[in-house]
């Protein structure tokens, strides 16, 4: 009996879903770099933003015409769209970045990546299910977590309170993106390069009209914002979906959550925060938040 469980539990990854998870965790491992690149890149939030956007939009394109069948949907101009995809994209992106500038990146990261208990319990709640005990719980155990992370600044750099309010708009923009996301059934590859170039253009618009000129650019500040377009936006999107497509959910959707937990680590690994108790306790609630939103698609996945 026992053998048979193993042999149907390791007959869950069969060629299509190793794939699939290799792709969601090549996606993880981006998404993780993006506080390293950005910190990288001496240009103000709506520039880097636009250089970004601008070459994750050619990205899509070409890849849109090296597989001109690719399944998904182009989006349509009505106000989900503007509002949710667009406004959510840039606010994710402002927010973020202006976060990264005010405050300890590893702080603010677990901070804005606490977003997917969010999105969980906004997805449930728009499906109907109401408000799960084992979501809300998840919930609390994510956010308790991080309290003494929010309200320590003993070590590693000093955070403000606008940058801690300004991860959890990051976090906030990213829920109303990804509930885009979930209503179309995906993009392709096409409609990811018309959603990035709206983005690319109006970040611009904003960096024109609001931000400070940089005459002391140097090369390497547009190559990373271009890194950070090409990489954590843009193959990292296309990268997901196929996940998505292909791998188990289940794990797929915790693997989301250790986004936070990796880029803290690099960020404390390469120097640039500082370890401490809090941060430890910080990722750990951020887990345990998301092993229980997940604990009865693990029992399902355990009984299959």
């Amino acid at each position: 009996m026992a053998s048979n469980k193993l042999i149907g539990s390791l007959g869950m990854f069969d060629k299509g879903h190793f794939s699939g998870l290799v792709a969601g965790a090549f996606t993880v491992a981006l998404w993780a770099s993006l506080p390293v690149l950005r910190s990288l890149a001496s240009l103000p939030p709506m520039l880097v933003a636009a250089v970004a956007m601008i070459c994750a939009a050619a990205l899509a394109r070409l890849f849109g015409r090296l597989q001109p069948n690719r399944s998904g949907a182009n989006p349509k101009a009505d106000w989900h769209y503007w509002l949710m995809a667009v406004g959510g994209l840039i606010g994710a992106l402002y927010f973020y970045f202006l976060a990264l500038q005010h405050g300890d990146p590893a702080k603010v990261t677990l901070v804005t990546y606490t977003w997917p208990l969010g999105f969980v319990l906004m997805a449930d709640r728009l499906a109907g299910k109401g408000l799960r005990i084992r979501t809300l719980l998840g919930a609390a155990v994510a956010f308790i977590g991080l309290m003494p992370l929010v309200l320590s600044n003993s070590t590693g750099s000093s955070t403000s309170w606008l940058a801690y309010m300004a991860g959890l708009a990051a976090g906030v923009s990213w829920i109303a993106f990804s509930l885009y996301l979930r209503q179309t059934g995906g993009l392709s590859s096409r409609g990811y390069s018309t959603l990035f170039l709206h983005v690319g253009v109006i970040t611009l618009l904003v960096h024109l009209l609001f931000e400070a000129s940089v005459p002391s650019a140097t090369p390497q500040d547009w190559a990373v914002a271009a890194m950070i377009g090409v990489g954590p936006y843009g193959v990292a999107f296309m990268a997901w979906g196929y996940a998505l497509r292909h791998g188990p959910s289940t794990l797929l959707g915790v693997m989301t959550y250790l986004v936070p937990v990796i880029a803290a680590s690099l960020l404390v690994l390469l120097g640039w925060s500082s370890p401490s108790y809090q941060l430890l306790i910080a990722c750990a609630a951020v887990l345990c938040g998301a092993l229980i939103t997940q604990a009865s698609r693990f029992r399902r996945m355990k009984l299959a």
